[in-house]
């Protein structure tokens, strides 16, 4: 149908239906990767969580409809480098990404602590040096355990949140250096809730979690802003917190 038209003014033409699409917010298509509670990747594929139905729920309220499909992070990453999808959430800002990423208003935070069995005294645990006087244990290649590293403070590695978990129930470790929601989600999944507990470090900030928009990706800084605005009105409704006790 297009025949007549010089390739082009065609081209022009397309970037232009695609740039009306974002902006007028009809449909966007997000990627993500499993990072229990925030995004939970079921059988079948099915995916929820809190950042999943936070997402959502803000796109809906002003018009939009999300869908939200599993990829590997690194390949969602570099097509989003390159603009060839809208993008990601429960999403960490730091400064390689700001060159090619738009972030969000944060939708969630991750609390970093140490995760102990139930009896230990925690009286004397209140800032990240405190643990030099304890067996620590991190997830081998995670941020907890650089952060460690950088601070010269001593810990063991362990393979995934379970085994860290095992580790301070049934073995001699006395802390387990990593997220609260991650880690309670995995301790409820495991039956061991009642067996641990989480003390928050006082010097230690949360991160922050944002959707995450390609700069490339067209009319992204307008999709940005529907998407705040969408998120601000589900906070002002409920809907937000009510999403966050699904989950606590």
């Amino acid at each position: 149908m297009f025949s007549y038209l010089h390739k082009p003014v065609l081209a022009v033409l397309l970037t232009m239906l695609s740039s009306f699409a974002a902006a007028d917010g009809r449909r966007v298509e997000l990627y993500t990767v499993n990072f229990p509670p925030y995004t939970i990747i079921e059988p079948q594929n099915t995916i929820r969580g809190i950042d999943v139905e936070v997402v959502t729920a803000a796109f809906a309220a002003v018009g939009i409809e999300a869908t939200i499909t599993e990829a590997p992070w690194k390949r969602i990453l570099k097509n989003m480098e390159h603009g060839r999808v809208a993008g990601t959430l429960s999403c960490a800002r730091n400064a390689p990404r700001e060159k090619f990423i738009l972030f969000s208003e944060p939708i969630s935070e991750n609390i970093w602590g140490a995760v102990t069995s139930r009896d230990f005294d925690s009286r004397s645990l209140s800032h990240l040096s405190d643990v030099q006087h304890y067996e620590v244990i991190a997830v081998a290649d995670w941020g907890q355990s650089q952060q460690l590293s950088q601070h010269n403070l001593r810990h063991s590695v362990t393979p995934d949140i379970d085994s860290g978990i095992r580790s301070v129930v049934y073995r001699n470790v006395d802390l387990f250096y990593n997220g609260k929601l991650p880690t309670l989600y995995h301790a409820q999944n495991l039956g061991l809730q009642d067996k641990i507990a989480f003390h928050r470090f006082e010097d230690i900030e949360s991160t922050p979690l944002h959707l995450c928009l390609s700069r490339l990706y067209p009319d992204s800084q307008t999709l940005l802003e529907q998407f705040n605005n969408g998120l601000n009105k589900i906070k002002h409704s409920g809907e937000f917190d009510a999403i966050y006790k699904k989950y606590n």
